[in-house]
């Protein structure tokens, strides 16, 4: 993690989790942005302050701080996403909540009585376009996580490299073919895209 100071505010984080009686809300920005902040975490840093045993403690004294860690990561996920990862600091935060799920995941399918959580729905989480009110289209917690994986190992300049040459690009061809038996390169302009 970047400074002291960063490892500090985690560490009480992860603390308030534990130990506070009453469950925080989802609504609480502040509170849920110190795991994920933007400052440079490393997986080691995640697996030292974040202990099994706080872990363990959270999953049976707080469940529903759990829960919404879980909601709160896979939609700041979800938003990376949908966003493609532009800046630095939104790719920060993108591994910062990837470092934290890799962490409590093992301990939340240990429980047999989690196994179902990441098939629950997410509170107001509708199917492209459908009514925020309408938990019915909901999609299960475990598909917008596999979705918003799925999006981000294909993000340029973040998990893929970058192949932008000047000029116009061509996509109106990549989208529709890609998982075909073949796909679509840009030369130049969209007229001359050729099929490898």
């Amino acid at each position: 993690m970047g400074s002291a100071d960063s490892k500090l505010h985690f560490r009480k984080a992860v603390i308030q989790l534990t130990t506070r009686t009453q469950p925080v809300e989802a609504t609480d920005d502040a509170f849920w942005d110190q795991f994920w902040a933007d400052t440079a975490t490393s997986i080691q840093d995640v697996f030292t302050l974040v202990p099994a045993a706080e872990i363990r403690a959270v999953r049976e004294e707080s469940p529903s701080n759990l829960a919404t860690l879980c909601y709160k990561a896979v939609e700041k996920l979800v938003q990376g996403a949908e966003s493609g990862c532009t800046s630095e600091k939104e790719k920060q935060v993108m591994i910062n909540c990837t470092q934290l799920m890799t962490r409590i995941l093992p301990y939340i399918f240990e429980d047999p009585d989690w196994r179902g959580f990441f098939w629950s729905t997410v509170p107001g989480a509708g199917r492209g376009g459908a009514c925020e009110g309408n938990d019915e289209n909901a999609r299960p917690l475990a598909e917008s996580l596999l979705l918003a994986i799925a999006d981000l190992l294909f993000c340029p300049d973040f998990t893929v490299q970058s192949h932008r040459k000047p000029g116009p690009v061509c996509h109106s061809k990549l989208p529709t073919t890609f998982w075909s038996e073949s796909f679509y390169v840009c030369e130049v302009e969209e007229s001359l895209c050729r099929r490898i």
